[in-house]
């Protein structure tokens, strides 16, 4: 097997006899397309600024939003991963608000910061809920790593004083300052795969990361001391994602031989194993914010939402943990035949994907229109309605497959990244932000 491009790589790639996955019969009448429900509401339009890699771009995610103590500003930050080898931040907070029209030119930003330090591609990218500016990226070079992106040797430094301040905008001299703020001493290298490392995700306390990788297995790591806290014989092909449950208890997997299974951290036991209809590949997984649903993504071109709780849901099912803001709140309605775990509860399509492992996100910022977004291998972005699974809206978004998106978690701010003939990163709000 030739290394890995430092991005999504094709399913033709990843296994000597990838098939190509049949629609599912049992499910498609539950899935809403394009063509069936597309509403051309155009709520969300493009802010007139992008960045730019020098290769493909395979991941983007926002900052969580941590308040850092010795700063006040409520920044929208963004890191974009790429086959370059190099993870690039950009802060868009003072872009969000500014004026935009149909015929407005995008402007080229610099990156507030580059890291680089891996000798490969970078698959994937997590930044810590816990500590501002802390980031784990995963690469091709079988190696992860950890960055505080907060460090800069220059006092006047956007980096200086918080996780950001003003943005990477302005000409000649300006511009250069803060491209210079390079970061290429890594906090802590974790070395124990035998193959690139395609997905890392912080445990939500912050102690830990999670790694699935091409040598078919997970590993659980301590952040501090770097060292393997267990290794999970997750899979029999490369494991295409993984990710934490709400109160860290839990880990959900993917992989090429068309399962997802769920792990005790503590014991490292199978909880369960979950798969669709016709066993296609599957590309991509996600915890819902309360950790009851899994959101995967396969090779069939189909999202699905899985109720992985085990519990009865006759009566609607939060999708997000309750707290005391109305904000927080979103129900999924099932019927009382699903519900129960590793349950298939909702279908989304109308995307393309049979090659490619495509991102997703839960963009619930807005609880009037909370949603699921996905990039797609026409170069679009796919926005479908959570509850109702119809297409909300088609970002007409880059001119090379998109498999990088991300939803900002406080604001209703989108990002996305193109393949190797577009490379920039695209950010998207709604026009009456």
């Amino acid at each position: 097997m030739t290394s890995a491009i430092g991005t999504k790589r094709p399913a033709s790639e990843l296994a000597e006899d990838m098939r190509e996955a049949p629609a599912l019969s049992s499910e498609a009448t539950s899935t809403k397309t394009t063509s069936e429900s597309a509403t051309n509401n155009e709520i969300y339009e493009c802010i007139p600024v992008h960045g730019q890699h020098n290769k493909a771009v395979s991941c983007v995610s926002f900052a969580p939003s941590i308040r850092n103590i010795s700063s006040s500003h409520d920044n929208v930050v963004c890191a974009s991963a790429s086959a370059d080898g190099t993870v690039r931040i950009w802060d868009i907070t003072n872009h969000i608000h500014e004026p935009r029209s149909s015929t407005q030119k995008s402007e080229a930003i610099l990156p507030a910061a580059v890291v680089s330090g891996h000798s490969k591609g970078i698959n994937d990218i997590a930044w810590s809920p816990r500590t501002p500016g802390l980031m784990a990226t995963a690469s091709d070079d079988k190696t992860l790593r950890i960055w505080d992106v907060t460090r800069s040797s220059d006092a006047n430094s956007p980096f200086a004083n918080s996780i950001l301040g003003s943005p990477s905008t302005g000409t000649g001299s300006e511009l250069q300052s803060h491209y210079h703020d390079a970061i290429s001493d890594a906090l802590v290298e974790f070395k124990g795969h035998s193959n690139f490392c395609f997905s890392v995700k912080f445990s939500p306390q912050g102690n830990l990361i999670a790694s699935g990788s091409f040598d078919e297995t997970v590993k659980v790591w301590d952040v501090r001391t770097g060292e393997c806290v267990s290794t999970l014989p997750a899979h029999s092909d490369p494991v295409t994602g993984v990710d934490f449950n709400r109160d860290g208890t839990c880990i959900v997997s993917s992989s090429h031989d068309g399962l997802m299974r769920i792990w005790d951290v503590a014991t490292g036991e199978c909880l369960k194993t979950i798969y669709a209809e016709g066993n296609p590949p599957v590309t991509f997984v996600k915890y819902s914010p309360n950790g009851k649903f899994v959101l995967s993504g396969m090779l069939d071109g189909k999202l699905r939402l899985w109720n992985v709780t085990g519990n009865d849901s006759r009566n609607p099912t939060n999708i997000l943990p309750l707290t005391h803001s109305s904000k927080d709140y979103l129900s999924i309605g099932l019927s009382s035949s699903q519900g129960r775990g590793g349950q298939c509860t909702k279908t989304y399509g109308g995307h393309v994907n049979s090659k490619y492992c495509i991102f997703s996100a839960f963009s619930v910022a807005n609880p009037k229109r909370q949603s699921i977004v996905t990039g797609s291998e026409d170069g679009n972005v796919h926005i479908y309605d959570l509850q109702t699974r119809n297409t909300v809206q088609v970002l007409k978004a880059h001119d090379d497959a998109c498999l990088a998106v991300a939803a900002h978690d406080k604001k209703e701010i989108l990002a996305s990244g193109g393949m190797t003939k577009d490379r920039t990163v695209k950010f998207w709000a709604p026009k009456s932000l």
